[in-house]
This record gives structure tokens, sequence and C-alpha cells, in this order.
């Protein structure tokens, strides 16, 4: 390749594959927690908020994006820097977590859910971007202003609609529609995002600071994701299993009462 050649929009097709089957379980977890971050008694789940906020943020979005961006087609040796990449699961994670609670702490409204969603749309843009910026190598973008913008609003709207079924559905079906229409959103961003950007080959450029190996890191990515959503769905059930023995204790607690009360009146 020469300076100012650019280069062609090429993608794996099994790293895409790879990236939405991430996506997708990453959006079913999230919406198994989301559904249970106002406890019974009406209170927050912090644990709850944290768990759906990684598995939305972390696992089904910024796994997703990372290694979308490793499904692209790049004929250069490319790394990527660890901060800005760190700095981007900060972002997703973080966003997500807020989005969440702000929902969850009161009572559903569309006007909250719009707030949330926003906020998350901006999250998961911002968190795609500045995985793009950490990328290293002897080329640069040149940005579609059009496209960018574009994406941006997909991340909105997909992060609206994320949360809007997080917080309406509870049948096991829906939940799993729910979770792959998901990912097509969240997917549907990355790739226009990734089309924005064309690649135009430079002159040899010089980085300095810490970098990933894009080798085999989409691969680890899903690993190390996939297990993590395993932790998580585990946790969950004992933490279900835990509650409803905590609330069939109180019944049985409540119904002895009731009857010791009736026998002590006779």
């Amino acid at each position: 390749m020469q300076p100012g050649d650019i280069l062609p929009l090429r993608f794996d097709t099994g790293l895409v594959t790879l990236s939405f089957v991430i996506s997708v379980l990453g959006a079913y977890v999230a919406l198994m927690a989301a559904g249970r971050i106002r406890t019974i008694e009406g209170r927050v789940s912090g644990g709850y908020v944290a768990v759906a906020g990684i598995a939305l943020g972390g696992v089904g979005t910024w796994s997703m994006h990372f290694i979308g961006m490793l499904a692209q087609i790049i004929p250069l040796g490319v790394t990527y820097g660890i901060w800005l990449n760190f700095l981007s699961l900060l972002v997703a994670i973080g966003l997500a977590a807020a989005a969440l609670w702000y929902v969850g702490s009161t009572r559903f409204s569309m006007v909250r859910c719009l707030t949330a969603g926003v906020l998350a749309g901006i999250g998961v843009a911002g968190m795609h971007y500045l995985g793009m910026a950490s990328m290293r190598m002897d080329a640069f973008f040149d940005w579609h202003a059009g496209l960018v913008g574009l994406s941006v609003v997909i991340a909105i709207v997909a992060a609206t609609a994320s949360i809007w079924l997080a917080f309406n559905l509870t049948g096991e079906l829906q939940r799993i529609v729910a979770a792959v229409l998901m990912a097509v959103a969240v997917c549907g961003m990355h790739y226009t995002g990734a089309a924005a950007g064309a690649i135009i080959c430079s002159t040899p450029r010089v980085f300095s600071g810490w970098a990933l190996d894009g080798s085999v890191l989409p691969y680890a990515v899903f690993l190390i994701s996939v297990v993590t959503l395993i932790v998580m769905r585990i946790e969950m059930h004992r933490s279900s299993e835990t509650v409803r023995t905590n609330v069939a204790h109180r019944v049985d607690h409540l119904i002895h009462s009731r009857q010791s009360q009736q026998e002590w009146n006779n």
C-alpha cells in the first residue's frame, strides 16, 4: 500500500458473526439483571445495577465493538492503545449503569426512559469513537460527518429501545427476542460508524506507550466475556434463590404469627 491509498471497507465474516453473538449474550443477561434492579421492598439493588451495566455496556456493547473493530480487514500492522481502550470500556459501563439506575430507581416513565436512552447512547457512541481513536497504524481516518451523525442517532435510538425493553419484558421468549433485536441495533451502530471513517494510508508513523496486539485479542475478549456472563448468570440465579427463600420464610413467619394470635384470642 502507498501513502494516499484508500483501503476498501471489508470485514471478516467469522468475526462479524462473533461480535453479533457476544452482543446477544450480553443483552440477554442485561435484560435479566435490569428487571431486578428495583427490589420487592422498593429499594435499588446496586449489585444488579452493576451486573446490568457490565453486561450491557461492557459485554453487549464494548466487547461487540472491540471484536467488530478487529473484524475489519486492514492489510496493515494494527495495534490498540491500552489506555484509550480502557477509557472506552469505563465510558460504556459507567454510562450504561447510570442510565439503568436512573430508570430503575423509581417508577418507570417514558420521560426517564428517553433521558436515559440519550445518556446511554452518548456513552455507546463515545466508547465507539474512543476505540477507533486507539488504533495505531500507518494510516489515518477521513470521517464522513453524515455517517458519524447517523451512527450517533442509531446509538441513542438503540439505547432507548434497549432500556424500554429491559423494564417492560418479563417472559423468557420475549427476552431472547429482545436480546437479538438489541444486538442488531448495536451492531448496526458499530458498522455504520466503521463505514463513517475511510482509512487512508500514510507514511510510517511512530507511536509511544503500551499497545495491544490485535491478532488474538478478539478471541480472548470473546472468551473472557462469555466466562464473565456465565459467572454473572450463576450469581443471579443464586441471588434469586436466596430472595425466594427469604420471602418464603417471611410468609411462613407471618402465617404462624397470625395463627398464634388467633389461638391466643380464642
